[in-house]
């Protein structure tokens, strides 16, 4: 007689996948091969496939808030597993041509949830236009014309973010008005809406952000020589890069400071970080961006990785990833068009049915060694930063490369410029079509087009699409004569297309496509920057 069944296996296939969903992914996949039941309640319950194949492509589920938008999840599975498998099949052939408006061809171009964001700081103008936008999309068209951006007369905007997930605008500006003195005194920041008519946002605390003082060298010997103005969700943060010319300050030394608001509730904020960069003069720089809500990464000559959590304290250090070689004018590419803190506008808007996990990304580092014979791309799981186990440092102030980069990081190597898009756990880089020579000049090569997916189903479970790669790989650095060893396995697909160098410029992704932007064309005289944009959908 054959033994009955207790305990889990005793209850019905409806209620053991009820039981199972509650588990993570990894943990009902090995409930898969403790015993023939369960493996027959897996396959037959796609609710349980659907947290298993969001878990393994590292994605969140979206709350149904679309009262219209009743997907089974037996669709929404499907339309998982069709997605993945055409980033490895699409048609790099097949793509659409959109113009930029003749005032922008040099303006700062940036992407945000399908939409184009051009700012041009010289006429003092902005854009926004949804690219090639489909019937679901939630869309903002809208322009302001030369002197329509700063509030406030005599000012001059010195920096625009746009999100049209927030359905808003923020605009660095700088009052030309020298009796003020102090550099900060005529900064501010203003905040509207994309689609309003100038007045306040209707979710923001007021209409302008106020800055923290600057700290007083000696008759103010100092000059603000660059910025960075970025947002995520509730949060805006604005570095200011300060070039000490005399004073108490070594001459030379540039001072960043980094101020972030929750914009939603108050219009200051205490949660402001400095710190200096000694040698600016030899390339020394700094990024930082956002690692979810509660996170922030600022990236130099280490990774030094804090908490936000309390926005009315200063960041507090968490801990110090120390980068294996010194590197120069690095650059930090994590898109957060799809990262899951979207309004629940834009989600019902566009029917969004899952969005990246911020904990399970891909973060690329695009830097250069001293010597600038080459360029690298550190590609690096975000896991790393929020998993502390998983490199096993034990609360180590100071972590050392050998402890965390490994297994958690890939390098490749360009010839002198990385061109890299990133988006979720894919990454898009352009590599030279055949072996390049000392004698090559990259202008004059041909490229192809590398797809890789870091992600852990895509690689366990690849379906005969791409190449897996998970022997570690090794590359020589230049400047110290040594070896850098990684070993993050992904998934490779390489295009047949073969693209010139003018034609990558740089790569663009979001979820649905890639964005190639084009030179301005030689007839258009007096300009070196985009006038065309290339769009291949997914």
């Amino acid at each position: 007689m054959k033994p009955r069944s207790t305990g889990l296996l005793a209850l019905a296939e409806e209620l053991q996948s009820y039981i199972l969903s509650f588990l993570p992914y990894q943990d009902i996949l090995r409930c898969t091969s403790v015993c023939k039941a369960l493996r027959q309640t897996y396959t037959s319950s796609s609710e349980l496939q659907y947290i298993t194949e969001l878990g393994g492509q590292q994605l969140l589920p979206v709350p149904d808030t679309d009262l219209d938008n009743h997907t089974s999840i037996s669709k929404r599975l499907q339309l998982l597993r069709d997605k993945a498998h055409a980033w490895f099949k699409f048609d790099i052939h097949s793509f659409k041509t959109i113009s930029i408006p003749e005032q922008f061809h040099d303006a700062k171009t940036s992407l945000a949830d399908g939409h184009l964001c051009l700012f041009n700081e010289d006429e003092q103008s902005a854009k926004i236009f949804p690219i090639l936008p489909k019937p679901s999309q939630y869309k903002i068209e809208r322009d302001w014309p030369s002197g329509s951006l700063c509030s406030i007369p005599n000012a001059d905007s010195i920096e625009v973010f746009m999100d049209p997930a927030q359905n808003l605008i923020a605009i660095a500006c700088m009052i030309a008005d020298e009796t003020l003195g102090m550099d900060d005194e005529r900064l501010y920041i203003d905040l509207g809406a994309l689609d309003g008519d100038g007045g306040v946002h209707p979710e923001a605390a007021g209409k302008t952000l106020f800055l923290s003082a600057l700290p007083r060298c000696e008759d103010g010997l100092y000059t603000i020589e660059n910025w960075k103005l970025e947002g995520l969700g509730k949060l805006i943060a604005f570095r200011r890069s300060l070039l000490v010319h005399e004073g108490s300050y070594k001459f030379g030394e540039e001072i960043w400071f980094l101020q972030i608001w929750d914009w939603q509730k108050s219009t200051t904020s205490s949660c402001v970080l400095s710190d200096t960069i000694i040698n600016p003069e030899v390339g020394e720089s700094l990024d930082f961006c956002f690692l979810g809500n509660d996170r922030l990464l600022i990236v130099s000559k280490d990774l030094k990785l804090y908490s936000i959590e309390d926005l009315s304290q200063a960041p507090r250090l968490l801990a110090c990833f120390l980068m294996p070689v010194s590197v120069t004018g690095i650059q930090c590419l994590l898109p957060m068009d799809d990262i899951a803190h979207s309004s629940q506008l834009q989600m019902q808007a566009q029917r969004t049915m899952w969005t990246s996990d911020p904990k399970n990304r891909i973060l690329s580092l695009i830097t250069r060694t001293r010597d600038a014979t080459n360029s690298f791309t550190f590609v690096i799981s975000t896991r790393i930063f929020f998993d502390p186990q998983a490199g096993a440092f034990d609360g180590m102030a100071e972590i050392p490369w050998e402890c965390w980069g490994p297994l958690n990081a890939r390098v490749f190597v360009h010839n002198w410029r990385c061109r890299v898009g990133v988006s979720g756990n894919r990454v898009l880089q352009a590599f030279p079509a055949t072996d390049a020579t000392a004698e090559d000049h990259p202008d004059d090569m041909d490229y192809k087009l590398h797809m890789m997916d870091f992600s852990p189903l895509a690689v366990e479970r690849r379906e005969g699409l791409g190449i897996v790669v998970t022997e570690p790989s090794t590359i020589e650095i230049s400047e110290s004569v040594e070896t850098l060893t990684t070993s993050l396995p992904y998934v490779e697909v390489v295009s047949d297309r073969v693209f010139g160098s003018d034609q990558v410029i740089d790569i663009w992704v979001d979820k649905d496509r890639i964005y190639l932007p084009k030179l301005a064309s030689e007839e258009l005289e007096d300009s070196d920057g985009i006038d065309k944009l290339e769009v291949i959908e997914i």
